[in-house]
């Protein structure tokens, strides 16, 4: 069986809303290292929704992003992505 990670970011005091804070680019280049490792990414409903627009757009050259942003995206668009939401309508071609 195959070593399962989990992440999220997180502040000392709580906060998760990804509004408040922008990852630099020291912790978004531990989380591109952390994501190579994986063989696949599993995401709540919410947070694809929330991402979809954005990540592909960024992975293209579409949206300014700084480059620690861009090679996480790029990283991510080739990673097979799957939704834990069941009743979820998928859009993404490599989502199981």
């Amino acid at each position: 069986m195959g070593i399962l990670t989990f992440s999220i970011n997180v502040t000392l005091d709580g906060c998760i809303d990804h509004q408040e804070g922008i990852a630099d680019d020291e912790t978004q280049a531990f989380f591109t290292r952390l994501m190579n490792e994986a063989g696949a990414m599993l995401w709540g409903r919410v947070t694809y929704e929330m991402m979809e627009s954005y990540w592909p757009a960024v992975a293209r050259g579409d949206t300014a992003a700084p480059p620690a942003i861009r090679e996480w995206a790029v990283k991510l668009e080739a990673k097979p992505l799957r939704c834990g939401a069941v009743a979820m309508h998928y859009r993404r071609v490599n989502l199981r």
